[in-house]
């Protein structure tokens, strides 16, 4: 695809993107991003920004059929007023009302390489109006709303799995609605603790009576504090029930991880704080990291390590991008991974350091 001065593009492999500055002939698309970087991309690597949905904080768009087993149907949001819908009446107070939240793979293959869709899952009797929201960072932000038939599903987003890792719990609020003689049944107000899970693991997914899909499902339970902070979350019995070994990792008594003599650790990582205590301008901590990049890898050579990790944070993706378009171009006799979830998250790359010839 050819693109020009002025386009407005969208990296086709990574999130984000930015306006076209200029195409050489060879086909190489230098890309300022909204961060104000320049960066060279193949045009083999953009779309048009037209043509890309943001896959954060998506409103729903289209719900998957449940099980038959269940009865359930899925349909848009739709207001309780429409013709032929009618909302359910003289529901027992002692009903039981099951709210859960599910992610399944959107497409075949590896679950690494697909983009999950999450679904609130309304197991009960009732109507209700939702709102959920993403807990990211120390902040609310608002992800789908709408109402919800009984016995049905709502797709409310679609995730990446950087999108994904950057979410540390998912806060859900209902309001019940039924019609005829009611009791009192107060709104439902949780924050759903979902940073235990690898994503990027098959093993945390099983089957299930809501999908046909293997999928994780995360129950909505009441009575535990809604506005706790993500750091003070406690581990149900619910959520390690689906990890796929039966207890914690015990860490060891000093608290600290033991580092492994062929391993060396390089983080280059700068948060919000930290970049507005800087002098330098973005472009600026972008070069001065690239540089503490450079001699890190040069010392791990140096001292014949086999494994480099460089933690450069999830943010927007430019550290990661520019770093491993350093080692593709300059050190091609390396090979790179995403370092380990369990210990980094998705925010570091870690370089085997044993040349490929030499394997």
């Amino acid at each position: 695809m050819k693109f020009k001065s002025g386009d407005q593009v969208r990296f086709l492999n990574d999130i984000g993107g930015g306006v076209v500055r200029s195409v050489d002939p060879d086909g190489i698309v230098l890309v300022q991003t909204q961060d104000g970087f320049e960066i060279p991309v193949s045009s083999k690597e953009l779309i048009p920004a037209g043509t890309f949905i943001e896959e954060e904080h998506v409103e729903p768009q289209v719900a998957r059929p449940v099980k038959e087993d269940k009865a359930m149907e899925s349909r848009h949001d739709v207001p309780h007023e429409k013709e032929g819908l009618k909302l359910p009446a003289n529901i027992s107070p002692d009903t039981a009302v099951n709210i859960l939240i599910g992610f399944i793979p959107e497409d075949q293959g590896p679950v690494f390489s697909s983009k999950l869709a999450c679904y609130l899952i309304n197991d009960s009797p009732y109507f209700a109006y939702y709102s959920i929201g993403s807990w990211e960072r120390g902040n609310y932000y608002h992800l789908s709303s709408g109402m919800i038939e009984s016995q049905t599903k709502n797709l409310l987003s679609v995730f990446s799995h950087t999108a994904i890792s950057k979410i540390s719990g998912l806060h859900v609020q209902m309001i019940w609605l039924s019609q005829g003689r009611y009791k009192r049944k107060l709104p439902l107000d949780e924050l759903v603790d979902i940073q235990l899970v690898n994503f990027s693991k098959e093993s945390y997914y099983h089957e299930n009576m809501f999908f046909d899909e293997r999928a994780i499902v995360f129950p909505v339970t009441p009575g535990e504090p809604a506005a706790r902070s993500s750091n003070e979350t406690e581990v149900t019995d619910s959520v390690w029930a689906m990890k796929p070994d039966d207890k914690p990792v015990q860490q060891n008594p000093a608290g600290k991880k033991e580092k492994n003599p062929d391993t060396m650790e390089i983080d280059l990582h700068m948060d919000e704080h930290e970049m507005k205590k800087s002098q330098f301008s973005l472009s600026g901590i972008l070069a001065l990291q690239m540089s503490r990049f450079h001699s890190a890898l040069e010392e791990a050579i140096s001292k014949k390590l086999r494994r480099l990790v460089i933690i450069h944070g999830v943010g927007q993706g430019t550290l990661k991008m520019q770093i491993r378009k350093e080692l593709q171009e300059k050190y091609p006799e390396f090979l790179f991974q995403d370092a380990s979830f369990r210990e980094y998250g998705f925010g570091a790359t870690m370089v085997h350091l044993v040349s490929v010839k030499k394997q």
